[in-house]
């Protein structure tokens, strides 16, 4: 059964999550039993799950590949990035690592007597 999804446009409200299934129901108003006669046998229609299964998985291996590769290149770029900026602006570097210095051997340390 093919769809198209040009016709009956002025039927179906256009964007709607239930376009193709409204246009399903009234093909099967049509003609119901020609909607059942292309029915596949279930053994077909399992083949068809598991080829589609296979190829889902394989778009899975793909995708996780290229996430791996970008986590992998992600500290090479950061400190490629914390270098330009240090030299576009050494000034404001200097004082961010001096703050981040102070509060990271505050917190690990805690505070001093002297302090208090």
């Amino acid at each position: 059964m093919q769809i198209d999804p040009t016709s009956n446009e002025d039927e179906f409200e256009n964007g709607s999550d239930t376009y193709l299934v409204d246009q399903v129901l009234e093909q099967r108003k049509k003609d119901p039993g020609e909607a059942i006669s292309q029915y596949k046998p279930m053994s077909d229609q399992l083949a068809a799950l598991r080829a589609e299964i296979g190829r889902l998985a394989e778009s899975a291996s793909l995708i996780a590949e290229e996430a791996s590769a970008i986590v992998a290149q992600a500290p090479a770029r950061l400190r490629s990035e914390g270098e330009r900026q240090f030299h576009k602006r050494p000034v404001i570097s200097l004082l961010a690592i001096g703050i981040l210095s102070f509060r990271l051997t505050r917190a690990l340390l805690g505070r001093s007597y002297r302090m208090r």
